[in-house]
């Protein structure tokens, strides 16, 4: 008797903590991959700060490809003229970014220090050139079981001489959202490119 009272305290305590980790366990997100990236940004002194995040519907390795690679900045980076590789070591690369400005200002020069850990996170920070301060990251997170990607954006920026009076912070939003939204297309481009491949590949054994 006393043994089936105990046996049957256990099948409670079991009971009690299989279901306070199914209420504690964190919930994933669902992924939404149609709507417009996510975007809070505001002018803060003479820079500004930025918060975006989109879904991908491309695994992690697909938007690293498009992300990481400077020969292929310009087609996301709004506003981009060139990318250049100046140095490059195990896990980090110091490059040049060159921008369209305005007509007082018609091209800025940014010189970072970007740092990697494939499909990961991508962090960089100025260096040198046109901006008194620029870093921020790039943070990628696999969903919808590794078919997708969560894609964070945060930066922190100021410019010599402040920012133009016309560059309000509804202009600051709409050009990294464009950034984000052209990201998201050539990810999606390189992961059908990707699965192209494969196939043709596969069909050639």
């Amino acid at each position: 008797m006393r043994n089936g009272m105990v046996s049957d305290r256990l099948n409670d305590m079991r009971l009690v903590l299989f279901l306070t980790a199914l209420m504690t366990a964190p919930v994933a997100a669902a992924q939404d991959y149609q709507s417009a990236p996510a975007v809070n940004a505001r002018r803060a002194g003479d820079g500004g700060e930025a918060y975006a995040s989109m879904d991908v519907r491309a695994p992690p390795a697909a938007v690293w490809s498009v992300l990481a690679d400077c020969s292929q900045a310009r087609r996301y980076m709004a506003r981009l003229i060139s990318c250049r590789i100046l140095e490059r070591g195990e896990g980090w690369e110091v490059r040049e970014h060159r921008v369209r400005g305005w007509p007082l200002r018609p091209a800025l020069r940014n010189v970072s220090r970007l740092d990697f850990t494939p499909n990961r996170l991508l962090t960089f920070a100025a260096i040198e050139g046109d901006w008194t301060r620029s870093y921020g990251e790039w943070r990628l997170t696999p969903i919808d079981g590794g078919h997708g990607t969560r894609v964070e954006y945060r930066l922190d920026a100021a410019l010599a001489g402040g920012l133009p009076p016309s560059l309000s912070q509804a202009s600051l939003i709409d050009t990294v959202r464009r950034t984000l939204v052209a990201l998201r297309r050539e990810s999606e481009r390189a992961r059908t490119q990707a699965s192209a491949a494969s196939t043709g590949a596969g069909s050639q054994n």
